[in-house]
């Protein structure tokens, strides 16, 4: 036996020894690699490819390092009409090495896969996965090089003929990593070489775009950094006078790249595009980009004035982001001429607008043109809804441009439904189609309203009217208004102030406010007040104004025009649409301000430049993070920070936010969400059950607990987000019968309603099998996106459920006997609903597009995940534990009591096993609890019976232990509780805020301890509140603070996160009150076992 370990040791040592061999090879070859190329890493990378070049093929190829090496290294390779780069990675933006395809000569087939680039300097040998791939990348090679070979003027090998045009060179020092290389600026970019031969060569190393550069000074005074969004390059030279010049000719280089001149020249090569489509003033360089015109300046300025809905007015040459590739080809293909066969059809030459015309005569005509629509052609299909749609699917397939854009200015659905589940708008259907370019001019409209009459004066300049208003006021408004409550007052909304009057005659003001004073605006439901339709607007100075008017379409005006006169342009977009806009304090935002727009569940967030926006139904978490009401909101995104306000607009978002994060006795699409838009209650017990009840047998059959059933059900409405589901807490059953009740009391169900449950019904009832699927389809596609999400959710669940039926006994059949009433709502008499269960099982990759080899390698990982946990779980039923030490009665040296607990154990449970270790038995009238001893502070606090230990025991300091010993509390505090009637306290404590070892003073302050809050007032009830703390997150601790001189030495120390609060009470018996009514609030009554 001996022998054999000593061989198998030497085996080892010798794979060991070879390993070390090959690890060595493998150094010196990447030494080699490092010596020719230049490692840059980036410390950031782009959310998306910004890619300006032309890419003709990318791909992972394997090179050999430079001066030979057989050892091949894995590159990111791109390949565009000047240049072959390779990368370290995908993820990279600077390449290790650029090939000018100019200094290349030919490119040579390999062996089976490989190929070889012959350049002037070197040959670069790379190897493709497979013979076709390499085939593949030879082509585009010899393609690119023969378009070259037909050029006759003299080549430059690095640069393209004609692209040529160096501002500045030379050689620097780049200090991280520190290597000397020759540097040069060519146009908008500079371009790094080993050295001055190889750019002769036709040979870089990468190449730095300066359209989002900046340069400044470095630590000393020959250096300077170059920052860019991915990384900082550090260069220094030899002077200060050569650093000053480098660093004018990179600004110059900037500013060059900022001025976007190429984009201007490249969309005024159509003819069309050189005039504005409204003035015809020359060389226009703005644009309205769902409109499709382009504009001068002047023309431009009266085109923000129709508001972001109409037309959204872009610069060529500042707003260089919005300018995609098919952006730009919107412009080319359609050009002013063609947008204007549309557009200015039917301009009289009387009307036509002239380069000098005067500003108002600018908007009115521009008005007309585009928001009123008065010299538009008028498609064929004008007010012919179902033929528009029918028409509009067919064009976004074409290359039509015009068609499109007349169909989405006479009144088509952008977001009709197309009839084809996989594709269900125009846009997915451009997409599929592969007209990108089409999918641009959709998406430049998703929000556009070009034709919705909305009065001329609800502009930003200037707005007035009679309102209806109350008197201000300092809280919110909760109380219905009646409309005695209103006076009538002309309002005035203009120069940056809303105003208010007596009447429109009136030169008086009643009050007003600068608009920068508006901090929110909040749009009121429908009959709230005695006027149907109102508003409120909340000021800087903390006053409520609330207005109102029985015409819906006057306060829609006032909301659209006091939204953009208060609100960023980058939240013009929103205006007239929001529930709730305004600006919060928030610690993620530009100066600590963050600008909100709510809209149904839609929250958008403009924080410094960028806009988010948020579907507070799919928040990960929504915490009120201290009793100040400060809110934490956690996204996808990351957490936002609102802090709190005492203002009262503040309590309104509050309000709002949480009421639009969801909630558990709405409809699914109201519900907490998961990101694939699945509610959170059902996600979490699907998950359940796949882990833990797959195998069980007669799941969903058999019923859980009722009473276990009807408290989970009850967490998850109040906030499922908060429920996590463990196994030792809830049986599988309890979590199955929780979902099938869940989905059986839901509003309108899974289905949306009795009319679609017929719907779905009559067609269990077709004979035809591929007609009866192709209706389920149709009807799948109909369902709103949560419902359809749901629903397939839980019949892919089901799928896999039914898979295993050989271990559990689910078939087909008997889950349809569950599901169909649980779903239909109905009493299951009627078998046909659990028809459509199993017709949706057994067709569940036809009817929801799934790839039925996806699924059955799903449902086979799935069983072996499965057998392998049933095989070893046996071995694993004793849960993980530990050795903890415990005190019984008082901790002395060495008399620590050694219990081994496990993971569930819970307090009451070592209680029982101690007194057991200790041959203790407890009387009749005596009672035992485990206390965790802060020994440091003198204070105790006692844990209540069903916390687990082990969490407790590892959060211990060395200064403090878990003791147990009797409980003399107990009894006075149940018998109290047994005799109250309202479950609350209130009276004086001397209290000291303990924020540090030398808190000594003691004041008299008004406590109150009801519903599950705990306050503290400065004088007596009623008075202002000082502090408020959620009781459920308060730990309550008793002792006497000796070295903080009590007044009276019955403590109770309060702990909120790392403020503390000690209390004393005037007698013991006042102490065992405020402690009763503490722990019967904080655990919900149930304070003591079987009591």
């Amino acid at each position: 036996m001996a022998l054999k370990q000593e061989e198998l040791l030497r085996d080892i040592q010798k794979c060991f020894n070879n390993l070390n061999v090959e690890e060595d090879k493998k150094e010196t070859v990447i030494l080699r690699e490092r010596e020719d190329s230049i490692d840059i890493r980036c410390t950031g990378f782009p959310d998306f490819t910004e890619d300006f070049r032309q890419i003709v093929k990318a791909g992972w190829l394997e090179k050999t390092p430079p001066k030979g090496g057989k050892i091949y290294q894995r590159r990111w390779v791109q390949l565009d009409s000047e240049y072959l780069r390779y990368f370290q990675t995908i993820k990279e933006v600077y390449s290790k090495r650029m090939v000018s395809l100019g200094s290349v000569d030919k490119v040579v087939s390999v062996g089976d896969s490989r190929f070889e680039l012959h350049s002037q300097s070197r040959t670069f040998l790379f190897r493709a996965e497979s013979t076709q791939e390499r085939n593949d990348w030879v082509c585009c090679i010899e393609k690119i090089l023969s378009d070259r070979k037909h050029s006759l003027e003299p080549r430059n090998l690095f640069f393209r003929n004609g692209s040529v045009n160096i501002s500045f060179e030379g050689y620097m020092e780049m200090l991280s990593p520190r290597t000397k290389v020759y540097t040069l600026i060519n146009k908008d970019k500079l371009f790094l070489f080993r050295s001055h031969e190889e750019y002769f060569q036709g040979v870089g190393i990468t190449d730095i775009d300066m359209r989002m550069a900046n340069v400044r000074d470095g630590e000393n005074k020959r250096s300077f950094t170059l920052t860019t969004p991915y990384r900082a390059f550090s260069f220094m030279v030899d002077s200060e006078s050569e650093k000053q010049r480098w660093s004018e000719a990179l600004k110059e280089c900037v500013s060059r790249a900022l001025s976007c001149d190429g984009l201007c020249e490249s969309i005024w090569r159509v003819p069309s595009n050189r005039m504005c489509a409204d003035c015809s003033s020359s060389m226009p360089e703005w644009a309205s980009v769902n409109l499709c015109v382009l504009l001068c300046e002047k023309c431009a300025g009266a085109h923000r004035s129709l508001g972001q809905n109409v037309s959204k007015v872009r610069s060529l040459k500042l707003d260089e982001r919005v300018w995609t590739d098919d952006l730009i080809r919107v412009f080319l293909l359609l050009g002013n001429g063609k947008a204007n066969q549309f557009w200015g059809a039917n301009i009289p030459p009387s009307e036509s607008l002239c380069s000098s015309a005067h500003s108002e005569q600018r908007l009115e005509h521009i008005t007309a043109k585009y928001k009123d629509g008065k010299y538009r052609k008028y498609h064929t299909l004008y007010g012919q809804q179902e033929a528009l749609n029918r028409a509009l699917c067919s064009a976004v397939q074409s290359g039509d441009l015009l068609e499109t854009l007349s169909l989405l200015n006479c009144g088509v659905d952008i977001n009709c439904n197309t009839g084809i589940p996989e594709f269900p708008t125009p846009l997915s259907l451009a997409k599929r189609s592969g007209q990108t370019v089409q999918a641009e001019l959709l998406m430049q409209n998703l929000n556009s309203e070009s034709f919705t009459p909305v009065d001329k004066d609800a502009s930003i300049r200037s707005q007035s009217g009679y309102l209806f208003k109350t008197a201000s006021s300092a809280k919110p408004i909760t109380d219905h208004k009646t409309k005695t409550d209103f006076s009538q007052r002309w309002c005035s909304l203009g120069d940056g102030m809303f105003s208010y009057f007596k009447s429109e005659q009136s030169h008086h003001k009643c009050g007003g406010m600068k608009t920068s004073e508006i901090i929110c605006l909040s749009v009121n439901s429908p009959g709230k007040h005695g006027y149907e339709h109102t508003f409120e607007l909340y000021s800087e100075e903390g006053r409520v104004y609330l207005f109102g008017s029985d015409d819906g379409s006057i306060i829609k005006n006032w909301i659209q025009a006091i939204a953009m006169a208060v609100l960023p342009p980058a939240l013009f977009d929103v205006c007239g649409t929001c529930d709730r806009l305004g600006r919060l304090r928030c610690t993620e935002g530009n100066h600590g301000i963050g600008w909100f727009c709510l809209s149904g569940f839609k929250l958008q967030v403009l924080l410094e430049d960028n806009v988010q926006i948020i579907d507070l139904r799919k928040l990960l978490t929504l915490n009120l993070s201290d009793s100040a009401g400060s809110m934490v909101l956690v996204w996808r995104g990351g957490p936002l920070h609102l802090l709190a306000d005492r203002r009262p607009h503040f309590v309104g978002w509050q309000t709002f936010i949480q009421q639009r994060s969801g909630a558990g006795d709405q409809p699914l699409s109201q519900q907490q969400l998961t990101d694939l838009g699945v509610p959170v209650i059902i996600d979490r017990c699907l998950d359940h059950v796949t882990r833990y009840g797959l195998m069980s047998s007669g799941i969903y059959r058999k019923n859980g607990v009722n009473s276990h059933v009807t408290k989970l059900l009850e967490r998850f409405q109040n906030d499922a987000r908060s429920v996590t589901l463990l196994e030792s807490d809830y049986s599988v059953d309890d979590v199955a019968s929780t979902l099938k009740r869940f989905l059986r009391e839901v509003k309108d169900g899974v289905f949306n309603g009795q009319e679609n449950n017929d719907n779905w019904l009559r067609a269990a009832g077709l004979e035809n099998r591929a007609e009866k699927i192709k209706r389920y389809q149709i009807l799948l596609s109909n369902l709103p996106d949560v419902n359809r999400e749901t629903l397939k959710a839980l019949i892919h669940h089901l799928v896999c459920v039914q898979h295993l039926s050989d271990e559990n006994q689910m078939t087909i059949r008997n889950l349809g006997i569950v599901f169909g009433p649980t779903l239909f709502h109905t009493d299951g008499t009627d078998v046909t609903g659990s028809q459509v269960v199993e017709e949706l099982i057994q067709n569940y990759c036809s009817i929801f597009n799934v790839s039925e080899s996806d699924l059955k390698r799903q449902l086979n990982m799935t069983s072996v995940i499965l057998n392998k946990h049933k095989s070893q779980r046996p071995l694993s039923r004793t849960p993980s534990s530990t050795i903890c030490a415990v005190y019984l009665e008082k901790k002395t040296e060495g008399a620590e009591v050694l219990v081994q607990v496990t993971a569930d154990m819970t307090v009451v449970k070592l209680v029982s096993v101690v007194l057991e270790l200790k041959g203790i038995q407890q009387a009749s009238e005596e009672f035992w609890s485990c206390y965790e001893v802060l020994e440091k502070d003198d204070m105790e606090r006692t844990l209540h019976y069903q916390e687990r230990v082990l969490p407790i025991y590892f959060s211990l300091s060395c200064h403090s232990h878990l003791l147990i010993k009797r409980n003399h509390y107990i009894i006075s505090i149940m018998r109290y509780l047994e005799n109250v009637e309202n479950l609350c306290k209130t009276g004086p404590l001397r209290v000291c805020e303990v924020k540090s070892e030398s808190s000594k003073t003691f004041h008299s302050r008004h406590c109150e301890l009801s519903g599950t809050t705990f306050r503290l007032h400065k004088e007596q009830q009623g008075s202002q509140c000082e502090r408020e703390y959620p009781v459920k997150e308060l730990k309550l601790y008793h002792g006497c603070r000796s070295k903080m001189h009590p007044p009276t030495p019955w403590g109770l120390i309060l702990i909120y996160d790392k403020q503390q609060w000690y209390l004393c009470c005037e007698n013991e018996d006042e102490l065992t009150e405020w402690t009763a009514v503490f722990y019967s609030i904080q655990y919900n009554g149930d304070i003591w076992p079987s009591w």
